[in-house]
């Protein structure tokens, strides 16, 4: 006849170091991913500009952009030669899409940059006017 023998105090202590090893695990596993996020661009302050539909562009033409959080934005149009250079909107634009107006007419054709600057970003995209 066997008799098995469990040793309480042993297993306490084994449970007591698997759990201590989970937990510090968890721990650096928490450092690591805060470490990692903190050199990550935060999206939220940031916009997409999105390219015309129409192009060659001609008559007036819808800019659409969107953004996480409300932000002052100046959209602008200029020349590739940098010859013409004219301020569309500056204003404070709502969280969401947002659509800017942009009447091609008032340029002459050929190809263009429409921008859009905030305090953290600047983006543009090219277009051509053909009116």
């Amino acid at each position: 006849m066997m008799l098995l023998v469990i040793d309480i105090q042993q297993s306490i202590v084994n449970v007591a170091w698997i759990t201590l090893i989970i937990l510090l695990f968890l721990i650096g596993y928490k450092i690591l991913v805060g470490r990692m996020k903190r050199n990550q661009l935060e999206k939220k302050l940031y916009l997409i500009l999105h390219p015309i539909e129409k192009d060659p562009a001609d008559g007036v033409v819808p800019i659409f952009m969107e953004m996480n959080t409300p932000m002052e934005v100046e959209i602008s149009v200029f020349s590739v030669d940098d010859t013409v250079h004219r301020v569309i909107e500056h204003k404070t634009y709502k969280k969401g899409g947002n659509i800017i107006q942009f009447d091609t007419r008032d340029f002459e054709n050929g190809f263009y940059f429409y921008q859009a600057k905030s305090d953290n970003q600047k983006t543009r995209k090219r277009i051509e006017i053909r009116n």
